[in-house]
């Protein structure tokens, strides 16, 4: 019988992560940049109003998907019979989705207090059917580690975006301008994908054999489920509370904040879930592994924060210009809580990878029900108030995180401390110096810390050099 096997070799892995992390930094860095020049196109009002129509989307996307994504990377052996169980759910979600989001649109748009919300969400919905052929597609490719494939159908997506809404926010399309371009982005992902199907599988969706996908989608729907609706909360939430000026303003810090994206793209987390469901089935401890992440996507992440935090308006300014500077105070607060995020990146994965995504909606149920009343009672009327409202909710659910880790996962809490420490070292160095020695101070705090960052790096460039040769 066909099957398509995890891949477990260490040596494939390094060498695709090396590979997406060149690509998608490229394709993260023009979606930066596809950003800045919205912002000098468009009013915080039009970005805010996007935003919570990609919030709404975003969940639509996850009830949508039902955890298949994750069933397709997660399965040691994928059958064609359960291959094609997970197409025929896929296409009854699918269809419950866009039915539920174009039927819904108007009285959703009304209940949040954003009747222009109701058009740029039927627009979106046309992507949905789309947008899970190209979830499949993804899914196979992040479990083959196709670094090249998934780069190039990446590419090809955010250049379809741009173009589509640089030219219809040109001609003053406003919000609706980018609910297009991001269906021309979707369907130019789609067109790409098609050509590499797999002939080992049988693209026929099936009726039977549910069973299973459908236990561990329901487990993992619960995670991601709450997971998206954390993440789209702060705009929805603020978009009820206050006028889509403010929550552009907000998207605008956030974005401020996330600058590692743009180094690192989505190489972050590209091929987790595999590799360590690959090592979960061999019986290997994952305590060390996430360790040595967690170190150096804090060494990575942490001190470039601080950078932020102490130059946050001068960024502001060179970025989106002086009409953007009314979103500098979010952006300490927010900083935290990307710092927090940033320790935690790949726990939802290790779980998922032990066979229990389902924990990792504890915290995120925590934080969001923390979301929601700090929010609504700390929010005065001021951007400032609202994000260290979020950063409260974020240091609540710390403990809780932290439980599930040491409890499911076997990493506790001093082992966390010591793999973060070296981080928190530099991150430190960074914002006690001038930024010219901001680069020596944050590598002789590693270097002096012994941090594991250093020993990636050096690994990196001994390999250049031997491919030079």
């Amino acid at each position: 019988m066909t099957t398509l096997p995890l891949p477990l070799a260490r040596t494939d892995v390094r060498r695709a992560f090396l590979g997406n992390l060149a690509a998608s930094s490229g394709e993260t860095a023009m979606r930066f940049l596809l950003g800045l020049a919205l912002a000098r196109l468009l009013q915080p009002a039009d970005l805010g109003l996007f935003a919570m129509a990609t919030a709404v989307f975003g969940i639509a996307q996850l009830l949508r998907d039902f955890g298949v994504s994750a069933y397709l990377q997660r399965e040691p052996a994928l059958t064609p019979q359960r291959f094609s169980a997970c197409l025929g759910l896929l296409a009854c979600t699918t269809l419950a989705a866009l039915s539920a989001l174009l039927l819904g649109a108007g009285p959703l748009a009304e209940l949040l207090g954003q009747p222009d919300l109701a058009p740029l969400l039927r627009v979106l919905a046309l992507g949905l059917p789309v947008s899970a052929f190209g979830s499949v597609m993804a899914a196979l490719q992040l479990r083959e580690l196709a670094a090249a494939r998934i780069a190039k159908v990446s590419w090809l997506g955010v250049a379809s975006q741009a173009v589509v809404a640089l030219a219809l926010s040109a001609k003053g399309a406003g919000a609706l301008g980018l609910a297009w371009a991001q269906v021309a982005a979707t369907v130019a992902c789609g067109l790409a994908y098609a050509g590499w199907r797999p002939t080992a599988l049988p693209w026929r969706p099936a009726w039977q054999g549910w069973g299973e996908v459908l236990r561990f989608g329901a487990a993992s729907l619960v995670a991601s489920g709450l997971a998206g609706l954390h993440a789209s909360l702060p705009d929805l939430l603020l978009g009820r509370l206050s006028a889509p000026h403010q929550l552009g303003l907000l998207g605008r810090a956030q974005a401020t904040v996330n600058l590692l994206q743009v180094v690192a793209g989505q190489a972050l987390n590209f091929g987790v879930l595999p590799v360590l469901a690959g090592r979960h089935a061999r019986g290997q401890a994952l305590a060390p592994v996430l360790c040595r992440a967690t170190a150096l996507l804090t060494g990575l992440g942490w001190p470039l924060l601080a950078l932020t935090v102490v130059y946050r308006e001068p960024v502001v300014r060179l970025l989106y210009g002086p009409a953007w500077l009314d979103c500098t105070p979010a952006v300490l607060p927010l900083a935290l809580v990307a710092a927090l995020a940033l320790a935690f990146t790949q726990f939802g994965a290790a779980l998922a990878a032990v066979g229990r995504p389902e924990l990792a909606a504890w915290p995120t149920a925590v934080s969001l029900v923390a979301r929601i009343g700090f929010g609504a009672a700390m929010f005065d009327g001021s951007l400032a108030s609202f994000a260290w409202a979020l950063c409260l909710a974020a240091a609540v659910a710390l403990p809780v995180q932290l439980g599930i880790a040491a409890r499911c996962l076997g990493l506790r809490p001093r082992e966390l401390l010591g793999a973060v420490g070296g981080s928190a070292l530099a991150a430190l160095a960074v914002l006690v110096v001038p930024w010219t020695l901001a680069p020596l101070a944050g590598l002789a705090a590693l270097r002096w810390s012994h941090h594991p960052l250093l020993d990636e790096l050096g690994q990196l460039m001994r390999r250049r050099m031997t491919s030079r040769k």
